[in-house]
């Protein structure tokens, strides 16, 4: 960027480069403008174009209006100025700069430049719903003196303000002007900004949440304007000071705490907060409703009895008859292939076992003595491998199911005859205690 030389030393490079050194390190010795702050003070550098105006002897409007050797740029402090909030986006202020023109466009030249503005202020922060990045529009009038002549000007203008620091007290602001004048001696120009904005003023809010410390029961920690500046952390709608569970969203009646399971007892309370319980049980289920908690049921999905962990107590009629389905799981001749009448009977027992979980069983396969003695092993190791198939494909689970098989060895009737025969080649249910 070339700067226009000139004979007064201020307005040299090297001050221009130590100006803008100088507001980067100021913004960080300095803590947006509203009712809190209502004073903002303004101080920076300035830049005159007088090229891209339309004006006599000058380029068209905007026309190369990002040339920098046209500007005639005055280093820091040539810009100060101070506003004041007055309501709902709006600020009223003053502000001076001064300047040394060097050029008017490509004509050289060495006049010095006073400017003083009033300036009505509208930030557009609330409408982009930004507290760092605040654009704003400028409208006012001022006076100017191109060396030694002045004029009326009309000014317009826009720019934004980035807001920084933890308190948002100090903003960085880049703003754009063209003033136009009525008098045909007088020249339009461009004026640019740069600089650093401060607020001051008003009343302390020392935690910089809006709302002043003599209206904050919680002055030193940013609340909300709800609960008269104290915080809702977790924001359901209960302060922190009454909530039980400040960092968790929760429910008023379980006084900010949740209940995930939605089971009225609260997660802090809640031994199983996942799952929906019962307050004897500190928030843990009983399935079955069998008075044993899950945790300590061994048959949790079935009404049992304490004396029996939960289980169901198998009665005497239901052992009878499970044994008497031995006489009901029959096979044919060679085979290990479930009859009509086999299945039904396998039905009942998968009922058993399902109305008690704890029941554990064995299957036991047998034969008769047709054929040798290892082939009917064999045989009797088949029989009782497709009882099991159908038992855990209904889905008992095989860890409540041993199994054995003894081929011929161990027949319940005379093998000599046909029905004797007939109930030897069986598979048969004892219950593994």
């Amino acid at each position: 960027m070339a700067l226009k030389s000139s004979n007064n030393s201020f307005f040299n490079k090297k001050n221009y480069y130590s100006s803008i050194i100088f507001i980067f390190f100021f913004n960080f010795l300095i803590t947006a403008q509203n009712e809190t702050n209502p004073w903002l003070f303004f101080v920076g550098t300035n830049a005159v174009d007088t090229f891209p105006t339309g004006g006599i002897g000058a380029g068209d409007l905007f026309e190369e209006f990002s040339n920098l050797d046209h500007w005639n740029i005055a280093p820091y402090p040539s810009t100060i100025g101070v506003k004041k909030y007055i309501d709902a986006g709006f600020s009223f202020g003053t502000r001076f700069s001064l300047n040394k023109i060097t050029s008017y466009g490509e004509k050289i030249a060495s006049d010095n430049y006073y400017n003083v503005d009033g300036v009505i202020t509208y930030n557009l922060g609330k409408v982009f719903n930004s507290m760092s990045f605040m654009p704003f529009l400028e409208i006012g009038g001022g006076y100017v003196i191109f060396d030694e002549q002045g004029a009326g000007y009309f000014n317009l203008g826009a720019g934004i303000e980035y807001w920084f620091g933890e308190k948002k007290k100090t903003a960085i602001i880049l703003e754009s002007l063209y003033k136009n004048t009525g008098e045909t001696y007088a020249i339009k120009h461009f004026q640019h900004m740069i600089g650093l904005a401060f607020l001051f003023g008003g009343e302390p809010d020392t935690d910089g949440d809006g709302i002043l410390d003599k209206d904050d029961n919680c002055p030193e920690i940013p609340g909300l304007a709800t609960f008269n500046g104290c915080p809702d952390t977790d924001g359901d709608g209960i302060q922190d000071s009454q909530d039980d569970c400040p960092q968790i969203p929760g429910l008023i009646q379980y006084n900010g705490c949740p209940d995930t399971d939605g089971d009225g007892i609260p997660d802090k309370d809640d031994v199983c907060p996942e799952v929906p319980g019962l307050v004897k049980f500190s928030g843990c289920p009983d399935t079955d409703g069998d008075g044993i908690q899950d945790s300590e049921d061994k048959c949790p999905e079935v009404f049992g009895l304490i004396e029996n962990e939960g289980c169901p107590k198998m009665t005497e009629k239901v052992k009878d008859r499970l044994e008497k389905i031995e006489q009901l799981i029959l096979f044919e001749t060679d085979q290990d292939i479930l009859t009509e009448e086999a299945l039904i009977s396998l039905e009942e027992v998968y009922s058993i076992l399902i109305q008690y979980p704890n029941l554990n069983i064995i299957v036991e396969g047998h034969t008769d003595d047709t054929g040798g003695v290892n082939y009917n092993q064999e045989l009797s190791e088949k029989r009782v491998a497709t009882v099991l198939r159908f038992l855990i494909k209904r889905g008992i689970s095989s860890s409540k199911i041993k199994s054995a098989a003894y081929g011929e060895t161990r027949p319940l009737r005379t093998n000599s005859t046909s029905e004797g025969r007939r109930y030897n080649r069986r598979v048969q249910f004892n219950i593994n205690e």
